[in-house]
């Protein structure tokens, strides 16, 4: 399928995307790597008069790993997020989900950025035009309808990013630009939870740094996905683990981050692991929605939202275990 007609543009560092964007807002897009954004507009779900391509900007890519703090840029590639041996070592879950994002030919373009602000997804808005025109319109796309639940009252589309879950377990934050100031957020804060608009950023700023604080002591993460195909799909169901203990070993704090769990990631919070495994596997199986919008049945993708949660805490541990 072409693409619809749009002008491109390119700015050359931070500034000038910034003006681009005060001058445009909604009339403009965003390009990073555009593994999402080329084909939503192929599909013609949204045809922006402008296209911003950020590929070029600088300062706005590569791994900054400092005494207290890691940054990453918006425009770090997934491919060198997963080969980091820095992040391999101290953020274990992020790698993992950079390398289980895409097959090669996908992650050595798609960034950070634009997998954590890709689209909400359901199969009955992400179809071609000569689907979509035998559908009545949902609320995603401007109906008052939803097509996977009957009666449903809102828009049930999935956040399907891998890396958000993993930064979030991780409690990371984001910085966002627009002409004039600059803002901080938790990443969780990102996400509105509305699958119609599925994030609280506004059309003139830019994310341009993810923030990720040096965890304390010893520290244990994995992150695991259900998908149809080994290397190339979305996430039907994913989970990020994060176990950190004192100094005497004891563990405080055992986080759960669910993806492809509704419009949002799900965070279940824990102290004790090892111990409420079952528990832990019950409140992922409660967080979870499962509707029947992507391409496993709903309650599968529920039931395998509790055992990627135990799975990646049993990876987490034995690897924390294995750093003691």
């Amino acid at each position: 399928m072409r693409l619809p007609p749009f002008q491109f543009l390119e700015p050359t560092n931070v500034e000038e995307a910034l003006s681009m964007m005060n001058a445009r807002k909604e009339t403009l897009k965003i390009m990073a790597g555009g593994t999402d954004l080329l084909n939503r507009m192929r599909f013609r779900l949204i045809e922006p008069a402008f296209v911003m391509n950020i590929g070029k900007l600088r300062d706005v890519d590569g791994i900054d790993i400092g005494e207290n703090e890691t940054v990453i840029g918006t425009n770090t590639k997934l491919k060198d997020i997963a080969r980091s041996p820095l992040i391999n070592n101290k953020f274990r879950a992020i790698a993992e989900a950079a390398f289980e994002a895409a097959s090669p030919a996908v992650t050595n373009m798609a960034t950070i950025g634009g997998n954590i602000l890709q689209d909400t997804r359901c199969l009955y808005y992400n179809q071609s035009g000569m689907v979509l025109n035998g559908l009545e319109r949902c609320h995603k796309r401007g109906g008052t309808i939803c097509l996977a639940v009957k009666g449903g009252k809102r828009c049930f589309s999935v956040c399907q990013s891998d890396m958000a879950p993993a930064l979030i377990a991780f409690d990371a934050k984001c910085v966002l630009q627009k002409k004039g100031s600059t803002r901080t957020v938790a990443l969780t804060e990102l996400f509105t939870g509305n699958g119609v608009t599925p994030f609280a950023i506004g059309a003139d700023e830019l994310l341009t740094k993810i923030i990720i604080p040096q965890p304390k002591n010893g520290v244990g993460s994995a992150y695991r996905k259900l998908r149809l195909r080994g290397s190339v799909d979305y996430p039907l169901a994913s989970a990020a683990a994060f176990v950190s203990v004192t100094k005497d070993g004891e563990v405080n704090a055992c986080r759960v981050v669910l993806g492809s769990a509704g419009a949002s990631p799900r965070v279940i919070d824990g102290r004790s692991c090892e111990t409420h495994l079952e528990s832990i596997a019950q409140k992922a199986y409660d967080s979870a929605e499962g509707i029947d919008n992507l391409q496993m049945p709903g309650a599968y993708r529920r039931k395998m939202a509790g055992v990627l949660a135990k799975r990646a805490i049993k990876a987490a541990m034995d690897r924390l275990k294995e750093g003691m």
